[in-house]
């Protein structure tokens, strides 16, 4: 009779045990899907850097140059 309450208990333990270990996993994966990663920003353009001297406007072009 003792074999069979010791087995029960163990099979009780293992099984909360168990349970809480995929329990936390799912939580684990849960945060990781809920975590929104910023959109990253593209680089500006080469000339738009800071730093970089603006020479001006270029003068229109025309057909004859």
């Amino acid at each position: 009779m003792g074999t069979v309450i010791l087995i029960g208990t163990a099979a009780i333990v293992v099984a909360v045990v168990g349970c809480f270990f995929i329990w936390r996993i799912d939580a684990s994966r849960a945060e990781e899907v809920e975590h929104v990663t910023p959109v990253p920003q593209p680089a500006p353009p080469p000339g738009l850097q800071t730093g970089t001297t603006d020479p001006g406007p270029t003068p229109p072009r025309t057909l004859g140059s």
